[in-house]
């Protein structure tokens, strides 16, 4: 199993990011231009309701559906993990409330983790099927971007602009 976690420490009050994760349907899309849809089926991210994430990066059509298999909060801290429908991938959101103002934790991992033929499945799949996207670099990247877009939407209450859609659609044919 692949795992990457960036981490950004964002000197704005927990309450913004708390409000950011309640509207996060509509946020999801906003946080980056790359981002392209956030439905949340059952309306929210309780434990069991499915949502999806569609995203173009670098060219890579990332679309994920599948079922939220954690989810916590209280009044400093919120953990979210995703869990996709094919279950090779978890996306984790966590939150925390920190003395100058909140952390943004953001988790994704790929793979199985059956013993034995997990192994080898997840070489067969990131090293020969789906090599390109399998970027984790790429997808590392990413991660930093929607860290910086996220600190300046919660600091400064600016979004980034936007790319059309039909831009990023096209593309997916280069």
């Amino acid at each position: 199993m692949v795992e990457l976690t960036e981490s950004v420490d964002i000197p704005a009050p927990y309450e913004r990011l708390e409000a950011w994760v309640a509207n996060f349907e509509e946020e999801f899309v906003k946080w980056s231009p790359y981002h392209l849809a956030c439905d949340m089926y059952d309306g929210g991210y309780q434990v069991g309701d499915k949502i999806r994430f569609r995203e173009i990066v670098m060219g890579l059509d990332y679309d994920v559906t599948g079922h939220v298999v954690e989810s916590e909060q209280d009044a400093d801290h919120f953990h979210i993990v995703f869990q996709s429908d094919k279950k090779t991938a978890f996306i984790t959101f966590e939150g925390c409330r920190t003395p100058v103002g909140c952390n943004f934790s953001h988790t994704e991992s790929f793979g199985m983790t059956t013993p034995v033929i997990g192994p080898i499945m997840n070489f067969l799949v990131f090293k020969v099927f789906f090599r390109k996207m399998a970027n984790w670099q790429l997808i590392r990247d990413d991660m930093v971007l929607d860290n910086q877009l996220l600190t300046d939407i919660l600091v400064n209450g600016t979004y980034p602009e936007r790319i059309p859609q039909d831009e990023l659609l096209a593309s997916l044919n280069n």
